[in-house]
Order: structure tokens, then C-alpha cells, then sequence
């Protein structure tokens, strides 16, 4: 009796030890299947929480760790929605957020509290796209839209502030035009530029600056810089001519911008604080050489999750699947109380019976 509680106890300690690790949430796509796996700060642990055709991108864990925020292409005749979705990090009790009519939902981000979800949506309305900025109330399901299309300011990839106050979103990229960080209020008043637009740079190069992410502690944004010239170039898909790309953090107290020492080739596909501040992880592949891709070369290289230490400068490889690795979000160990060891991967095609 008394070896069978031994044994219980060691298993419970297992159990709880393993469930303070799984804090790094990304998609990823292995040997052609896609997918949304959780994995340690270190790595390890590895664990494919949803599979299916078209893949599955997450989004943000809830404040208190017992859910993810992810979005997944839904077809339904012609008609192509991308859907909000609910998921528990052990890859259970998957819910819907939004319908199935069209629409495509971007970057979702949880308010402090847990209880709302800021997204961006873009749709077709007689034959013209229209977008929004839209706060979705959980637990009753209504939807506010609280920065519209008229307002002639478009905006993707949405962060909500720790303290709850305020919004960051970034411009979608354009032709011949640069853009910024923008902030406003949680309600949607005042949208203004956080970070000066830079404008066009020499030789027509643009600057395209894009993932912001609240710091923690709300005092700085970790965004990404790419610079690159729009001109047709035979072979290139969208005639686009790489130049730097960039990793920076804006400081609110001394409103300045440094850049982390991250090689300019390459390319970041995600990107989130880490270490309660002290780090960033990035999913990250090299660019493919201008000389290769007038060639018509398109293998690119794997990307893979990377940490890396502010203070330091020091860089650690976290994956290292030859895959496409990508979306990323990280959360403290402090609140997470959940464990995706031992549990049965969930595929798409199940979800939908």
C-alpha cells in the first residue's frame, strides 16, 4: 500500500513538473503536414497539438494559460473563410469563435482579463473588400467593430496591451509605399502612428515594419524591419528585390528604437518576448541569394525557432526539424497549468465530424 502511494506521488510530481514547461505555441509544417505544436523553453518536448489540410496557425495563449487562440482555412463550396478558434493546450475541446461566411480573421490577441479578443477581418461586400478592427466578447459571442474601413487606416497583426488600455497594430505592406507601428485606444480612439513612418529610403528601397509585440511589462514592442524594392525581376515572385531585414525594440520612456543583433538575411516568420523580457524567440529562415532565385530556385531553406537574449546577445537554436516553422507565442510558467504530455494528437477531419 504504502510502495503504491510512493508510486502516485512520483507520478503526480512528473505530472506537475512537466505541465511548467510547455510555454512556446507555433505552427509548423514537417514532411508536408502542417500543424500547431507546443514545446519547452528549451525545445524539447515537442508536441503536435492539431494537424490537417491547410494547416492551423496559432495565434496567442489565453492570460492564463488553459487556451490558444488559432485560425484555420475553411472552405464551404467556393467560398473560402479563415475561422477563429478556441483550443486547450492539451489539443482537447476545440470552439469556434467566429462563422464560417467569408471573411478572413488575422493575428488574435487576448485582452489581460481573458474575456475579449481583438482581431483584424477582411471581407467582400458587392464585389468590393472591406475591413475592420473588431473586439469579440467570449462568453457571449458578440462582436464590436471598433476601427472600420472609412477611416482610410488599415491594420493586421493586432496586440492588445498588458495593462488593457491600448492596441498596437501595423499597416499591411504595399507597392511603393513604406509603413509603420500604429497604437490606439482599447476601444479604437485615437489611432496614431507609434513609430514615424520612414518613408522611401535610397535607390527606392521601402521600409515594411510589421509584428509588434507588447514587452511584459508594457514598456516596449519588439517588431520586425524588412526593407525591399518592388520592380519586376524575372522569376521573382512578386518582383520583389531583398535589401535588410531587421529585429528592433521601440522604448516608451526614451521613445528610441535599437536593433538586435540578428544576421539582416534573415527572414522572420514570428516573433514574441520570452524570459519575461529578458529574451525574444523568432521563427527565422536565411534568405534565398538574389543569384539563386534569378535562376528560378525556390527551395528555400528550413526556418527554425530561435531564442535569443537581449542582455547577452546570444542565440540558441530551439527546433530543428527541416521544416517551415513559423507563428509563435510564448507564456510564463507562472500561469501555466496545463501539460500537452501523454495526450493524442487531434486531426482536422476529426474536428470537423
Amino acid at each position: 500500500m504504502l510502495m503504491n502511494r510512493v508510486v502516485l506521488l512520483c507520478l503526480l510530481g512528473l505530472i506537475l513538473s512537466t505541465a511548467a514547461h510547455a510555454k512556446i505555441v507555433f505552427s509548423s509544417e514537417r514532411n508536408g503536414v502542417k500543424g500547431i505544436y507546443v514545446m519547452d523553453d528549451d525545445g524539447s518536448n515537442q508536441t503536435l497539438l492539431i494537424e490537417g489540410r491547410g494547416g492551423a496557425v496559432p495565434w496567442s495563449w489565453s492570460p492564463d494559460g488553459t487556451r490558444i487562440l488559432f485560425t484555420k482555412g475553411v472552405r464551404r463550396g467556393v467560398q473560402q473563410s479563415v475561422i477563429l478558434f478556441l483550443i486547450d493546450p492539451d489539443g482537447t475541446n476545440i470552439r469556434q469563435l467566429t462563422e464560417n461566411d467569408g471573411s478572413y480573421i488575422g493575428r488574435a490577441s487576448f485582452s489581460p482579463d481573458g474575456k475579449f479578443i481583438v482581431y483584424h477581418r477582411r471581407w467582400n461586400e458587392n464585389n468590393k473588400e472591406k475591413r475592420s478592427v473588431e473586439v469579440l466578447n467570449i462568453e457571449t459571442g458578440k462582436r464590436k467593430v471598433i476601427l472600420a474601413d472609412h477611416l482610410a487606416i488599415d491594420a493586421i497583426n493586432c496586440d492588445w496591451s498588458p495593462e488593457g488600455r491600448h492596441i498596437l497594430f501595423a499597416e499591411p505592406t504595399s507597392p511603393g509605399k513604406s509603413n509603420t507601428i500604429w497604437i490606439m485606444g482599447a476601444d479604437g480612439h485615437n489611432p496614431r502612428e507609434l513609430i514615424p513612418n520612414p518613408g522611401p529610403q535610397r535607390d527606392n528601397f521601402h521600409i515594411y515594419r510589421e509584428r509588434p509585440r507588447w514587452s511584459p511589462d508594457g514598456r516596449q514592442v519588439v517588431f520586425t524591419e524588412r526593407e525591399q524594392k518592388w520592380e519586376h525581376v524575372p522569376n521573382v515572385v512578386n518582383g520583389l528585390i531583398f535589401k535588410a531585414f531587421r529585429y528592433m525594440i521601440y522604448d516608451f520612456a526614451s521613445d528610441s528604437i535599437r536593433k538586435l543583433s540578428i544576421p539582416r538575411d534573415w527572414i522572420c516568420y514570428g516573433i514574441d518576448w520570452m524570459d519575461d523580457g529578458e529574451s525574444v524567440v523568432f521563427a527565422a529562415r536565411a534568405d534565398m541569394p538574389m543569384d539563386k532565385l534569378l535562376m528560378g530556385r525556390i527551395d528555400f531553406p528550413p526556418c527554425y525557432v530561435y531564442k535569443y537574449h537581449i542582455k547577452t546577445r546570444e542565440r540558441t537554436q530551439l527546433t530543428h526539424d527541416p521544416g517551415w516553422d513559423q507563428t509563435i507565442d510564448w507564456i510564463s510558467d507562472d500561469v501555466l497549468s496545463v501539460t500537452p504530455q501523454g495526450k493524442k494528437k487531434v486531426t482536422w477531419g476529426a474536428i470537423k465530424r
